[in-house]
This record gives C-alpha cells, sequence and structure tokens, in this order.
C-alpha cells in the first residue's frame, strides 16, 4: 500500500511539473515596456523626499555643468544674440525666450472634436501602425469623413494662453520662412521622426530614403527662382550619443547604440538640430562629450543657426489599449521607478540647455508638450516614438513657431 502511494505521488508530482512548464512556456512573455512601474503605493513622504532628492541632484548637476562651461566655453559670450537668427539684442533673446517657454510649458493638450485636415503619412511604414485597422477611404472623401475615421488621439490639440498664441500656417509660409536653409538633424530614432514628420509635411507621397540610420539631402521647399541656393534642404544623421566621431575614428561599431560620422559635412547646413536621444550616459560623460561638440560647432561654423531638441520622456503601459493622455505629468517619485533611466531625462535637458544657450544656440523645449502624451506610441518595445499622424504632429507647429520667432524679417 505505502508503495502504491508513494508511486501515485510521484506521477501527481511529474504531472504537476508538467502543467507547470506548459503554463510557463505557453504563456505570452510580459513586455517591461507593459508592466506598469507606476503601482508602487507611495505616501505624500515618499513624494517630498524624492522631490528633494531630484531636485539636489538638478542643482548639483546645473552647477558642475557651468564651471565647466566657465573653463571651457569661455571664449563664447552670447547674452543678447543668437548667431544664424535675427535675434540681435539682449531685448530680442528675451522676448524670444519669454515667448518660447510660454508655447511650451504653459498650454495644454485639450480634445477637440471640430473636422479640420491633419498631416497624412506616408514614409516609414512603423509611424502607421496605429491606423494598420482602419478601413481607408476613398481619396476623394471629404474632410468630415476622413476626420470621422480619425483615432480620437488625433484630435487632441495643444492650447496655449493668450498671451502665447500659436500661429496657423501652410506650407507656403513655411517655406517662405525656410527659403535657403540647409538643415542638419542629428540625433537617435526621435530624430527619424521629426525628419518623416518633416517629409511628410513637405512632400505629398513618399520619399525614398536609407531607413532610421541615415538619409540623403532632402528638399522641403524648392527654390522660387532659377537661384537653388534659395531652396531649403534637410537631411538626417543617426548619431544615439551626439559623439563627433568621423569615418577614420569610428573603430569597433558598438551595438548598443549607433554613431554616424556626421561632423565632417556640417560646413554644408546653416542650421543644425542636435538631440541627445535615449541612449544613457552619465552626467559628467554626457556633459562633457557635448561641451566638446558644441565648442567644436560654434568654432567652425560660427553663423550657423544651432538648436538642441530636448529629449522627450518614455512611458510606461504605453501598449495599454485605448489609454488616454494622462490628466498630470509623473510627479518625481514616479520620475525616480521608470525604467530606462527616463526619470533621468529632464536632468540631462537643462544641462544641455545650460551648454547650447552658452555658445549662442537655442534650447527647443518639447519635453513639457510631450510628457503626459502616454497615448499613440508605436508600442511593442517602443515606448518612445508615436504614430503619425499622432501626438508628434504639433513638432511641426513648434518648429514653424521657433524659425517665425529667430528668422521672420
Amino acid at each position: 500500500m505505502a508503495i502504491h502511494t508513494g508511486c501515485l505521488i510521484r506521477v501527481l508530482f511529474v504531472l504537476l511539473v508538467v502543467f507547470f512548464s506548459i503554463y510557463f512556456l505557453s504563456s505570452p512573455l510580459t513586455n517591461i515596456d507593459n508592466e506598469s512601474t507606476l503601482d508602487k503605493v507611495y505616501s505624500p513622504l515618499d513624494l517630498l523626499e524624492a522631490s528633494r532628492r531630484r531636485q539636489q541632484e538638478l542643482e548639483t548637476a546645473l552647477e558642475e555643468t557651468r564651471i565647466e562651461i566657465t573653463d571651457k566655453l569661455n571664449k563664447f559670450s552670447f547674452h543678447s544674440s543668437i548667431p544664424g537668427s535675427n535675434i540681435k539684442t539682449s531685448k530680442d533673446l528675451l522676448k524670444f525666450r519669454s515667448y518660447m517657454e510660454c508655447v511650451t510649458t504653459k498650454g495644454k493638450w485639450v480634445y477637440d472634436d471640430t473636422p479640420r485636415a491633419f498631416l497624412i503619412h506616408k514614409q516609414d511604414p512603423l509611424y502607421g501602425k496605429c491606423d494598420s485597422d482602419f478601413t481607408p477611404l476613398n481619396k476623394n472623401s471629404s474632410i468630415e469623413e476622413i476626420w470621422n475615421n480619425a483615432r480620437n488621439s488625433i484630435k487632441y490639440k495643444w492650447k496655449t494662453p493668450n498671451e502665447c498664441p500659436l500661429p496657423s500656417f501652410n506650407r507656403k509660409d513655411y517655406c517662405s520662412l525656410i527659403a535657403g536653409k540647409k538643415i542638419l538633424i542629428v540625433g537617435d530614432i526621435l530624430s527619424h521622426q521629426l525628419h518623416d514628420l518633416l517629409i511628410d509635411y513637405f512632400h505629398d507621397g513618399p520619399v525614398q530614403c536609407y531607413g532610421v540610420r541615415s538619409c540623403k539631402d532632402h528638399i522641403l521647399c524648392p527654390s522660387p527662382s532659377d537661384d537653388d541656393e534659395l531652396s531649403s534642404v534637410m537631411r538626417y544623421a543617426r548619431n544615439d550619443i551626439l559623439s563627433g566621431k568621423t569615418a577614420e575614428n569610428l573603430g569597433r561599431l558598438e551595438m548598443k547604440f549607433l554613431e554616424q560620422p556626421w561632423t565632417l559635412y556640417v560646413f554644408r547646413h546653416n542650421v543644425i538640430i542636435l538631440n541627445k536621444g535615449h541612449h544613457y550616459q552619465d552626467d559628467a560623460t554626457f556633459r562633457s562629450s557635448f561641451i566638446q561638440i558644441v565648442k567644436h560647432l560654434r568654432s567652425k561654423n560660427p553663423d550657423t543657426l544651432l538648436i538642441f531638441r530636448s529629449s522627450t520622456i518614455g512611458h510606461s503601459n504605453c501598449n495599454v489599449p485605448n489609454i488616454k493622455p494622462l490628466f498630470n505629468p509623473y510627479n518625481d517619485y514616479e520620475l525616480e521607478n521608470l525604467p530606462y533611466n527616463w526619470g533621468e531625462i529632464h536632468k540631462q535637458n537643462m544641462i544641455a540647455k545650460e551648454i547650447i544657450e552658452a555658445v549662442g544656440g537655442v534650447y527647443w523645449n518639447i519635453e513639457n508638450v510631450m510628457e503626459t502624451r502616454v497615448d499613440d506610441h508605436v508600442g511593442g518595445r517602443d515606448c518612445l516614438r508615436w504614430c503619425i499622424p499622432g501626438p508628434s504632429d504639433i513638432w511641426l507647429n513648434l518648429l514653424f513657431v521657433l524659425f517665425k520667432e529667430l528668422l521672420n524679417q
């Protein structure tokens, strides 16, 4: 009897092992981007302590940045002008920065169901993933029909206060501002998204490119005359950490990030839009590297308009179906618990702001605008990029405003 009982126990044990093995092997792996890092319960004291820590870390980082700027960028002094722009006085500079701060930090996303045209995506299929289940409409469909067939997430507008309204514009307005501008966009995959947004806006169909690694020159606006110098051109170069490596000293390629050479042809461009991206480096490494880059750029290209596009925060739970924009941004405690060092993005944006402005460049803040747009990410393991059309369409508006304030006569 004991022998039979022992056999039965062994059989049951084996069956349990088989059952749990099948269960765990057949269950889909949980994507870390789907897991909530914000479900931890925290008290007001937790939040207060997190806020104190983050503020202290920011102040320390900025103080160290200013010391290094004084040491390494002391030959530059741009307290009243921005090279490559029409900002020539301290009054103009203060007015410009105040207006852009109002536009990017005092606005809010509001739902507006008024039918209107929106950007049609025609480039990299990745950015069209959100519309893969939508039934295509006839090309002669009205704006109302297209609007009613669109995702609700597209129907949010970035509304700014009366003191800093967002101007409307069309392609002709845009082209008149950037006539003769040769724009170089350098950064990670979100800089490629900016590249695709511009191509979508200025071209009526798909344009040949080389994927997210790099791209050839694209004409955004042809010259209004026979003078090719008046055409506006854009080029994208993938460099995840803004390194200045050339083809000769690139060395062994790192699998974790790409460093396409780009500094050798910056002389062909009079507008350079930089972004450090989401490939984490500690503050000291990022600070020293970025200072070295902007010092080189400003020394070799004294009249070039330098723009740093701030990095955007990654969002947890971006794959939740029918998710809506957050009502409030993540608080300091939640930021501390985000994966992939996303909680460090704001601090390093502020470091970059100090550095780019020290050499007469422009800090383009899209961090604040995008921080609540957890919806419409391309998904999968990508909670950084957004679908097109989608929340990132606002970048076109903000870039137009930037150029209007900097270049308008």
